[in-house]
């Protein structure tokens, strides 16, 4: 299809978003945030794709309308059926010069007008009937025609009224009318603008790591193995300091069914920023150089032979709500910010009515929920001691349903030196708990386990310690799926709730997903995530 012609001063229509559900149009609003592309080219492209379902039009470059879209402020509203389309004219003292404008960048405008004119010497009915001219090439066909006066239309009718003030305020109705569901074909209407198709951003929150094959770069380094161990508390940095000639290799710690405590160390790996080669059997450090010693990638697999670069791509929502209402959820860290906030989530969105909200604190804590529709319980319990754990399992009645993990302690900076007997506090609150949960719960036929992983383990954007924590939860919803029971991890950038439900029910184990907190209701202006969400290598 041919762009159209150039042409200077277009007024700019409204940004016509369009998805097939709401946590696709939150995406797109919030990539559209980020977007260096013109208003106008974001128009003409947001226009001319296939319009969804769920709609909603904003002022073209208007940022904090965007933002009240990504941040969920702003619904769209769903399109069920095609409305009736009634031109209607308001202003019969439509005052002669207002056709100057709308002739000047629609020449079908003008060469209708000036013939009406001439042949019936009425400048309103030219005008009506020069618009009506330019609409019909538009698509825009009325089933009625009605001159109003003091009496209200038909309100079961969309009404486009013939007497608009100004193209741009035609354009604004033109979206309006889109937005509710009337056809237009904005091709033609953009026609002279010299707009231009531009990628938009891809309408998902949700994203999945990928390992991608590649071929094999052989090359000269020197190789660090770090040896299998039992014991997550053992990993070490000392022997992990960033050199540019070194390969870090793990086993299994990226594989279909990993091993934990090596996922872990994979995140400390990402935390130091070294360049890590995990293999999936032992390997031979000559056939290790072979293959990837030469690659300047920061993150390598080799799986049967063959290297492999880690890569990010777009993972597709789950419209499933695998949370069974009729039994108990516990969630872990409940009464923490983002503990409340699930709560309150899991009661209005997922009919929850029995919940168990675990913490250290306990009914001690300064933040709990109130006035929820449901009966919550508060329990103070260690959750990496499986005495506790279990004992409030089998309290629980009914019988527990679903597992949420969002327990979590930030890195401490003296962890580096702990001891088996004062163990890593981070570790403790995040991997030993998750562990604990999976050894309690595996017998019992729950619908959902979920745990709150974060970009840190993917990334490593935060300390050591919380960067392996994190990973080995990614690892153990792996472990977990590769034995049949349900699982998903989450790794957050931002608690939204919007990916919370959209990365439930889906078959990835592992998902990434940043969103903007509902009790903020700002998106972060440099959000280091974004730009890792693509093709490319993810960076050092």
């Amino acid at each position: 299809m041919p762009e159209p012609v150039a042409r200077t001063d277009f007024p700019t229509p409204p940004w016509l978003l369009s998805a097939s559900d709401g946590v696709a149009l939150r995406a797109l609003a919030a990539g559209l945030l980020d977007s260096t592309a013109s208003d106008l080219d974001l128009a003409y492209s947001l226009a001319t794709r296939s319009p969804r379902a769920l709609r909603v039009h904003i002022p073209a470059g208007d940022r904090t309308a965007l933002e009240a879209v990504a941040s969920g402020e702003t619904p769209g509203e769903p399109v069920l059926e095609r409305p009736r389309l009634t031109f209607v004219s308001r202003d019969s003292k439509l005052a002669p010069g207002r056709e100057t404008e709308f002739s000047q960048r629609f020449p079908l405008f003008a060469d209708t007008f000036d013939t009406m004119l001439g042949d019936y010497q009425d400048w309103l009915f030219a005008f009506q009937a020069a618009l009506c001219c330019l609409l019909d090439s538009w698509g825009l066909r009325p089933e009625a025609v009605a001159r109003i006066t003091r009496r209200p239309w038909d309100d079961t009718s969309l009404v486009l009224d013939l007497t608009p003030p100004s193209v741009r305020e035609l354009f604004a109705e033109l979206a309006r009318l889109h937005t509710a569901g009337i056809p237009v074909a904005w091709t033609e209407v953009f026609a002279g603008s010299g707009a231009r198709r531009v990628d938009l951003p891809a309408e998902t929150l949700l994203y999945r790591p990928r390992w991608v094959p590649v071929p094999a770069r052989p090359g000269e380094a020197e190789i660090l193995e770090i040896p299998a161990s039992n014991d997550i508390h053992s990993l070490t940095l000392d022997a992990l300091r960033p050199r540019e000639d070194r390969l870090v290799v793990t086993t299994n710690a990226t594989g279909p069914d990993p091993d934990l405590v090596s996922a872990a160390a994979w995140g400390l790996l990402n935390a130091v920023k070294v360049t890590a080669v995990d293999v999936d059997r032992p390997t031979p450090a000559a056939q290790i150089l072979d293959l990837v010693g030469g690659s300047t990638e920061p993150r390598l697999a080799i799986r049967d032979g063959v290297p492999h670069v880690f890569r990010v791509t777009p993972a597709t929502p789950s419209a499933a709500r695998p949370i069974d209402p009729s039994g108990t959820v516990l969630v872990t860290g409940g009464t923490g910010r983002i503990g409340t906030l699930l709560a309150e989530h899991l009661v209005a969105e997922h009919g929850v009515r029995r919940l168990v909200l675990a913490s250290r604190s306990g009914p001690a804590a300064e933040r709990r929920p109130t006035d929820l529709d449901a009966d919550v319980r508060i329990a103070a319990i260690d959750a990496a001691d499986p005495g506790q754990v279990e004992s409030l399992i089998a309290s629980c009645n009914p019988p527990l349903t679903a597992v949420i993990h969002c327990a979590a302690v930030f890195d401490d900076p003296f962890a580096a030196v702990r001891t088996p007997e004062c163990p890593d506090p981070v570790l403790r609150a995040k991997a030993d708990s998750a562990w604990v949960l999976h050894e309690a719960t595996k017998h019992l036929p729950l619908s959902a386990f979920v745990l709150f992983s974060s970009l840190a383990g993917t990334f490593g954007e935060s300390g050591a310690s919380y960067a392996a924590a994190n990973r080995f939860l990614d690892a153990l919803a792996t472990h977990r799926r590769a034995h049949r029971l349900p699982a998903v991890s989450i790794a957050w950038g931002r608690w939204d709730p919007a990916v919370f439900d959209a990365a439930l029910g889906s078959d990835e184990p592992v998902l990434l997903g940043p969103g903007a907190s509902p009790a903020e209701q700002i998106r972060p202006p440099l959000d280091p995530f974004p730009t890792l969400l693509t093709s490319v290598p993810a960076g050092r």
